[in-house]
């Protein structure tokens, strides 16, 4: 069957959505986690603890994740804006509960989406993209930077535990979560996550799963979130199948490692032009599509 990812419902999508809300309704049982609002099997993270948290919103709703990596940079997942125009796409920073006006929140608008160059939109190859705000943002208690993994770094080793947050999906079958919620996954060794895909993933991806009998992991709505390991980004919510937290698709994740150069590159060209080029960086010699939005 084909992956779903973890963004929220367009308008594309509802042919796609009634005809699966159909076959859910036809079934005996709803899985737990089916259609989830949240973060599957997880918590409610205290206010404002995850403070490299971003929410990318499209007509004031609440649409995939990322998370700030620089005070003018985002990090999210390149089908987050398929086909979608980044001119009427916010970005807010400092939110824990989004349905709500919080004083620590701080909204921007998107100069620039870069997307990889090599992103495919069938596969998820390279699912990956960079958000140049309109202006920087202010740091402080509620607003902070999550680190990459260094140049070089491997990804996390199996059974490596992990940390995934969002605020889930926003649809009429579930109820807003309170706040941003986390859940605790382990990483699942990629050849045994390839079977269970039945070949259809690259080697530049990063899978998790519960590590024991529970359902857990991430749901709709929660594209482009960082998996936090040790502190640094190692994965970037991507996509899984149609049940929310099932063992049987395990969840994948853009493998942030494979990319630190490229995106340090298009950081260094946003910021002081074109760099000379260098040799080494597999994918960060080619040069990044850029989608320069004019407000």
């Amino acid at each position: 069957h084909l992956p779903v990812t973890a963004m929220g419902p367009g308008v594309r999508d509802w042919g796609r959505l009634l005809l699966t809300v159909t076959a859910v309704l036809t079934l005996p049982m709803r899985p737990p986690g089916s259609w989830g609002a949240q973060i599957i099997g997880g918590h409610e993270v205290t206010p404002h603890s995850r403070p490299y948290m971003a929410s990318v919103k499209f007509q004031g709703q609440h649409n995939c994740g990322g998370f700030l990596l620089r005070a003018r940079w985002v990090v999210s997942a390149a089908h987050c804006f398929s086909g979608r125009d980044p001119g009427t796409g916010l970005v807010v920073l400092g939110a824990h509960a989004l349905h709500t006006v919080e004083a620590t929140q701080q909204v921007f608008s998107i100069s620039a989406v870069i997307t990889h160059p090599d992103y495919q939109p069938t596969t998820h190859t390279s699912d990956i993209c960079l958000l140049q705000l309109n202006s920087s943002a202010t740091l402080g208690p509620a607003v902070g930077l999550l680190g990459l993994p260094r140049r070089g770094a491997r990804p996390p080793r199996a059974g490596t535990r992990c940390k995934v947050a969002g605020w889930g999906s926003v649809s009429d079958f579930e109820e807003l979560p309170p706040g941003l919620m986390e859940a605790e996954v382990r990483v699942l060794e990629l050849d045994a996550c390839n079977s269970s895909w039945k070949g259809q993933l690259s080697p530049a991806m990063l899978c998790t799963h519960s590590g024991d009998r529970r359902r857990r992991g991430f749901c709709s709505a929660d594209s482009g979130g960082p998996l936090v390991c040790r502190n640094r980004a190692y994965g970037l919510v991507s996509f899984s199948g149609l049940w929310c937290g099932d063992p049987k698709t395990p969840d994948v994740y853009t493998q942030v490692s494979a990319f630190v150069t490229w995106i340090w590159d298009v950081i260094w060209r946003g910021q002081h032009g074109p760099q000379p080029r260098t040799t080494g960086g597999r994918q960060a010699l080619s040069e990044p599509q850029q989608h320069r939005v004019h407000h």
